[in-house]
């Protein structure tokens, strides 16, 4: 085995970990992202329930509007009323008055009607308010636990940067530069087994001249197929 190998595998074995560690942290933000998401639909519901009850509060001043603006009508007719001297007038007046009458009634049935309409609202409103408060409970404690996790991965990712400075430093330059661009292109590892003529990175046989490359430990033997830093497991 050449005398790099061991070296370069305690280096990919931290280098694997970094990789898993900053993909961790880069999950971190989609996760708080998907926590918010959870609060969407609840919100929506306290504001068309908060939208529903100020509407109906509108149908009620307006209707209260009406009534009052009758009530004044009324009382301007029934001045009229006292006032005139006139039997045909004062009939007709008092007709009038009826039919204002008639319609504050009515008008006073539409008022209860919406605030009967209001309370039910309210109702709505106050079960989608609590129905809010604890989703944003729960998501309040994901998010806790999230930055949590965050502090925790950015924490252990220092220490296995540190150490794999620290097994860095020894490793051969040309070595260790050879290792980088395999790793950093492959993605999972740039150096691997042989066992049985077959590399364990690609799953490829190699032909028997590399094979007696990683048997000799003279030089860092490659896989034929994808470049892989190769050592020989008999």
């Amino acid at each position: 085995m050449h005398p790099e190998i061991p070296k370069l595998l305690q280096l990919q074995e931290r280098d694997q970990r970094i990789r898993v560690l900053q993909k961790d942290l880069k999950d971190i933000p989609r996760h708080e992202l998907a926590a918010k998401n959870k609060l969407a639909g609840d919100t929506a519901a306290v504001e068309a329930a908060t939208q529903k009850a100020k509407e109906i509060e509108v149908k009620i001043k307006g209707v209260e509007l009406e009534i009052q603006t009758r009530r004044n009508t009324i009382k301007r007719l029934g001045d009229q009323q006292f006032e005139t001297r006139k039997n045909d007038e004062f009939q007709a007046l008092g007709v009038e008055i009826k039919r204002y009458e008639s319609d504050v009634r009515a008008l006073e049935d539409k008022e209860l009607e919406h605030m009967e309409e209001l309370e039910a609202a309210k109702a709505v409103l106050k079960e989608a308010q609590g129905v809010l408060a604890a989703t944003q409970a729960r998501v309040n404690d994901e998010l806790k636990a999230l930055a949590e996790r965050a502090d925790g991965l950015k924490k252990r990712l220092a220490e296995v940067e540190a150490e794999r400075a620290s097994l860095a430093a020894p490793v051969d330059k040309s070595a260790l530069d050879l290792y980088a661009r395999i790793f950093a292109k492959k993605g999972d590892q740039a150096v691997s087994a042989l066992e049985n003529g077959i590399c364990g990175g690609c799953h490829m046989k190699v032909v028997s001249g590399t094979i007696q490359a990683a048997r000799s430990g003279e030089v860092l033997a490659q896989c034929d197929s994808c470049g892989r830093i190769l050592y020989l497991v008999e």
